[in-house]
């Protein structure tokens, strides 16, 4: 009898043992994948900016959009503002809300009217210096451009409306 106890403590101390360690590993191994997800969203964070940037430079280029008349808004910026990566917002800390309004009015016409199509760059918008019209570029798979410009003075009223649309071969 005398023997049997210290060979349960031997057993209990070594199944609390493996326990510890599977429960450790575990944490580690969890926080090494939250990791891993951060800095995988980040790199895809920098590809979606540096893709905008070459379809905000080509629409530019393309269309002849005065950069002095038009601000231009990336998908970053509709989202969270803690998060947004552009420097050409009109507010320093986060868009303005009438602002955010219109231009996520102008994406969310793009998928009411089933214009991007699979294989198409992320949209580029550019909002009028009087806020009452955004241009939406769209790099086509195709290597063309469209440029959509909708009037969006009324948006807390009505969706916006399509008021021309621009088709072009890109240019270089």
């Amino acid at each position: 009898m005398i023997k049997t106890k210290p060979k349960k403590l031997v057993i209990i101390a070594g199944i609390l043992s493996l326990l510890t360690v599977l429960l450790v590993g575990n944490v580690a191994y969890s926080e090494t994948i939250q990791q891993s997800q951060l800095e995988m969203n980040k790199a895809v964070k920098a590809k979606n900016l540096e893709v905008e940037q070459k379809v905000r430079d080509s629409a530019i280029k393309t269309f002849v959009i005065d950069t002095k008349k038009y601000k231009t808004f990336f998908m970053d910026d509709l989202s969270d503002a803690k998060n947004s990566t552009t420097s050409d917002s009109l507010t320093t800390g986060s868009l303005q809300s009438d602002v955010k309004n219109k231009v996520s009015a102008a994406d969310f016409m793009l998928v009411k009217e089933h214009i991007l199509k699979k294989g198409d760059k992320i949209p580029v918008f550019f909002l009028g210096e009087n806020g009452d019209e955004v241009l939406v570029a769209i790099k086509h798979k195709d290597g063309n451009m469209s440029l959509i410009k909708y009037d969006v003075s009324n948006v807390s009223k009505q969706y916006p409306t399509k008021t021309d649309r621009i088709d072009k071969k890109e240019v270089n």
